[in-house]
């Protein structure tokens, strides 16, 4: 039991406290013990705005309406709650006419079964502290709370208000009690669970990066004086290590003490012996501190299906999980309250949008090695598989709606947003290696397509061909291959993409797979042209061509259009005469995703040949369908070949607006080669303006990004 007080003089009591039963006389004159608080860190960092806020909350001249008196700080195991309550309780001393009557501090080893203080024990304890003889403390709780207050109230009615601090409460029914007097009362509570005292609630996050390097350089300096620079030379390794303690201040405080334990010690060797994942938790201790034991004393609380529940979101193969997707993991459609649960005990994090959830790195770990222990009572291999399917079953759905809407309905905006939100899900799903990965990662070609979502698309495929290769699956290891080879393609690694679409159209022929043969030689033709090898990349096209027309797929007369990109190297006007029948035929179809794409090419040609006019309209055209699609990519493609268009006609003030559209959406886009381009498009219509200052302005940020 931990409990101290500062109060700065003794208090007469001349009245008769009354409880419910019983009624105390209190002698004329008591002289209250004085303990003080615990000591406070001396290498505090990282919290200034947080406890800024906290001191406002205690001010006693704040307005009683704005700012709660009463303040819980709340958040995970080891995040630093004990350490802000004291620091804001030490600051607080020191303001004049804060809390004349002293600090109170109560220590109620919430989360520790033996040495849990009730809060009958608790009261009677900072009873003592306030100097009221034992036996004329009562004996049963409201009788303790109402003396508690009243002599609380009776310090404050004498000016001389005392702030009560209460840590490691672990319920509202422990912490409760212990709290004064809304009317008169101040008090400080921190807890692991997000408690409904009638407190503002402070939750306290883990530190940003930097301060977790401050605070590992000023753990090693205190201890080892100024000459201890291993931070400054190792920074590189300093940033890994406050990574690995996932900038947990329990874990960063362990890690500097066995740094300062050891002079001679580089950081590089603590971040080699933290780096293995199933190992970190048990490098993370030192003496009676350790990580681990901090988690299990939360873990403790848990019910039987709480902890349950914990012991499974580590299966779930990305950094987080919706509360639909939880549901299939554990098999329990009402999942999310034992999740919002868990979300106030700290043991969880709700995620930035409501109904998504993670874990702490660490807690993360700690949950997976109880999920171990429990593999079987859980049936950890069935849960993994149910969370599994449903990405599969639910991303081949969006999939589907993606490819057959062409931009119209609800549907594929709902699709999109689905997809968008599992995005990290489903690229880690893919990597676990189980054999729903390969189905998964063909599920996501249309997606990934629009949202121009390649290095992820390249990360899924390898993986899928892993498994192929594996499996000895000719057949889909050909379709995998040849759409590799077309997103190769898109980030401009044409000279891969050339050798794996040779590679891809092998295996196809082999294996009888017509589409994927066409796939392979698209993505051929499509290198061949950007390599400047025109008359090939006709050739190559004109043979994917025909295995469309023998297959009597309608695709045929687009991907005529698409192979005459390279015929505007050769006779663009019979480049035009393709693109103008692929528009026609892309019409008739109702193909509005390939219509925008074959006016875009036939604005391209129309260029070349010199008539301005028709390609600005054609490029135009392609811009609005892909603005209704919600296609940034190819919108921001159209509209910079539009701004080429209008710059061929004179108009160059259009031609700029153009353009910068064009570069706000690669901006947005995040797609660095085409901002280098649309800004480059951009100087080249400022420069033909005659305005040569702003060209070399914009020739500079475009030089910056191509270097």
């Amino acid at each position: 039991m931990t409990t101290s007080n500062k109060i700065d003089d003794g208090i007469f009591f001349n009245a008769v406290i009354q409880g419910h039963t019983i009624t105390v006389q209190l002698p004329p004159s008591i002289t209250p013990a004085l303990n003080g608080l615990p000591l406070r860190s001396r290498t505090y960092v990282g919290r200034s705005r947080e406890l800024s806020s906290l001191l406002d909350q205690l001010n006693p001249s704040a307005s009683q309406q704005e700012t709660a008196r009463f303040a819980a700080v709340v958040g995970m195991a080891g995040v630093g709650k004990t350490e802000l309550a004291l620091q804001a309780a030490a600051e607080a001393e020191k303001r004049t006419g804060w809390f004349p009557g002293g600090i109170l501090f109560i220590d109620l080893f919430g989360y520790d079964n033996e040495r849990y203080l009730s809060p009958e024990r608790a009261l009677g304890s900072l009873l003592i502290a306030l100097g009221i003889p034992g036996e004329q403390i009562p004996s049963d709780l409201p009788d303790r709370t109402r003396l508690y207050r009243s002599i609380l109230s009776a310090y404050a009615s004498r000016g001389k208000h005392i702030l009560v601090v209460i840590d490691n409460a672990s319920s509202d029914g422990q912490a409760e009690p212990l709290l004064p007097s809304h009317d008169d009362g101040t008090a400080i509570v921190t807890s692991r669970h997000s408690l409904a005292v009638g407190a503002r609630i402070l939750d306290l996050e883990v530190l940003e990066p930097s301060a977790s390097v401050e605070l590992v350089r000023r753990v090693l300096i205190r201890a080892r004086g100024e000459n201890d620079s291993r931070v400054a030379h190792e920074q590189e390794q300093t940033h890994a290590l406050v990574e690995l303690c996932g900038n947990l201040p329990l874990a960063l405080q362990i890690c500097a003490s066995l740094l300062a334990d050891s002079p001679s010690r580089p950081i590089s060797s603590l971040v080699q012996a933290l780096f293995a994942a199933h190992t970190r938790l048990d490098r993370l201790k030192r003496e009676d501190r350790a990580v681990r034991a901090a988690f299990e004393l939360s873990y403790l609380q848990l019910s039987a299906d709480q902890a349950r529940i914990l012991r499974l979101l580590p299966l779930n193969p990305g950094p987080d999980i919706s509360s639909r997707a939880a549901a299939h993991l554990a098999g329990d459609p009402n999942i999310e309250v034992v999740l919002e649960d868990l979300a106030r005990a700290h043991l969880i994090e709700p995620g930035a949008t409501w109904g998504r959830w993670r874990l702490h790195d660490l807690l993360r770990l700690y949950a997976d090695e109880k999920g171990k222990e429990h593999a079987e009572l859980d049936e950890r291999e069935f849960s993994l598989e149910r969370v599994l399917f449903f990405y599969l079953a639910t991303a081949t759905s969006a999939n589907l709606i993606l490819k057959e809407r062409n931009g119209r309905g609800e549907d594929e905006a709902e699709a999109l947003k689905w997809l968008e939100g599992e995005r990290s899900n489903l690229v880690a799903a893919v990597q676990t290696g189980h054999e729903v990965g390969v189905d998964l990662a063909f599920a996501l070609d249309e997606f990934f397509h629009l949202r121009r979502y390649f290095d992820d698309w390249i990360t899924v495929l390898n993986s899928a061909l892993k498994a192929l290769r594996m499996q000895g699956d000719l057949y889909r290891k050909g379709w995998a291959l040849g759409t590799l080879a077309q997103v190769l393609y898109h980030v401009r690694r044409f000279d891969e993409a050339l050798e794996i679409g040779e590679a891809a159209l092998d295996v196809c022929e082999r294996s009888g797979h017509r589409y994927g043969e066409v796939a392979a030689l698209n993505a051929s033709s499509q290198s061949l042209y950007h390599l400047g090898r025109y008359r090939e990349s006709v050739e190559v096209g004109h043979k994917a061509v025909e295995i469309l027309h023998e297959l009597g797929d309608p695709q045929a007369v687009k991907a005529l259009g698409g192979l005459a990109l390279a015929l505007h190297e050769l006779d663009v006007q019979e480049a035009i005469l393709l693109h103008r029948r692929a528009v026609s035929d892309c019409q008739a179809r109702e193909d509005r995703h390939g219509e925008a794409a074959m006016r875009n090419l036939l604005g391209m040609a129309l260029r070349k040949s010199g008539e301005f006019t028709e390609a600005a309209q054609e490029h135009r055209a392609a811009a609005t369908f892909y603005q209704e699609f919600g296609d940034h990519h190819g919108e921001a493609a159209a509209l910079g070949s539009y701004g080429l268009a209008l710059q061929g006609s004179g108009r160059y003030a259009e031609a700029i607006e153009a353009h910068w559209q064009d570069v706000r959406l690669c901006e947005e886009t995040g797609d660095r080669h085409a901002l280098a381009e649309a800004l480059d498009n951009l100087a080249l219509a400022h420069r033909r303006a005659g305005q040569l200052d702003d060209a070399v302005a914009i020739y500079r940020q475009a030089a910056e990004i191509f270097h």
